[in-house]
């Protein structure tokens, strides 16, 4: 699974180690955005990684001909990893009581959600940076308007990564569904991915919804199988002590993370794999 830390990755006590896992766990399991994207293991928290891009093929070779080797360019990708917090308390009343269920187990749960929403924050802050982009060609807010001429565009802008991802702002998602264009050949079913709320006819890409972090009325289409963006992931540590004033005992949990994007880098240093329509909505 992307992003998976076990044990032997977690600096602590024992059981510090197996309340971290238990949150860890239920982030992996209910993972967003991140299950899309590459994942790199930067465990001294810097580092730079090469990522090649794959050679051109010969074509139509005859019989025993000898073609020169080509090897793929390179790009590098600097890792500099900050740290995440989260913290759980385990008060003297839950221990006493703890035969009825585990006292943590709702603060996990909130724990893993909070993680989740911090690595989607940062994972739509790195498709924002550099993308390819153009406005809508005309207003989905419109209903005669079809988003599928402005999604055509995207999709043939990335080629020849493979669109597998759509971000769009709650207010753009209505109004793409209330078009004329797409009332009439369906959403579909959604995918059978973490957060997804549908897919985009004729092309299966999987749309996401976020009005938080992006702050204005877009619909990006991108390729995580193109290295839209790679997510860094670095050790966790947890500490554990005992709070006199508060009755509880205090667990802190620092993950050390990043995201970095554009990977790959077209003629005009825009991201190859990610392309932002502006202005879809009036």
């Amino acid at each position: 699974m992307p992003g998976i830390i076990t044990a032997a990755d977690i600096s602590g006590s024992l059981d510090a180690k197996n309340i971290v896992l238990g949150v860890l766990e239920q982030a992996n399991a209910q993972l967003n955005l991140g299950s899309l994207f590459t994942h790199a293991q930067v465990l001294e928290l810097t580092a730079t990684i090469p990522i090649s891009k794959p050679g051109s093929v010969h074509e139509d070779l005859d019989e025993l001909e000898v073609v020169d080797v080509e090897t793929g360019s390179f790009t590098y990708v600097d890792f500099s990893l900050k740290k995440d917090r989260v913290y759980l308390a385990r008060t003297d009343e839950a221990q006493y009581k703890s035969k009825a269920g585990d006292p943590l187990a709702i603060q996990k749960q909130s724990a893993a959600n909070e993680l989740n929403r911090t690595l989607d924050k940062k994972i739509i802050t790195a498709l924002q940076t550099s993308p390819q982009t153009a406005d809508a060609s005309a207003v989905w807010s419109t209903a005669t308007n079809s988003p599928l001429k402005d999604i055509a565009t995207a999709v043939a802008a990335i080629y020849p990564n493979k669109p597998d991802f759509c971000l769009m702002t709650g207010e753009v998602h209505a109004a793409y569904l209330a078009t004329d264009a797409i009332k009439a050949v369906g959403t579909g079913n959604p995918a059978a991915l973490a957060g997804c709320v549908g897919t985009i006819p004729g092309y299966n890409i999987p749309i996401f919804i976020d009005s938080t972090t992006v702050t204005d009325e877009s619909c990006t289409i991108g390729s995580a199988a193109g290295l839209a963006c790679v997510i860094g992931d670095g050790p966790v540590k947890v500490r554990e002590w005992d709070s006199n004033q508060s009755g509880a005992t205090m667990y802190q949990i620092d993950v050390w993370r990043q995201v970095k994007a554009p990977i790959f880098k077209n003629g005009s240093n825009l991201n190859t794999a990610v392309y932002k329509l502006t202005n879809c909505v009036a």
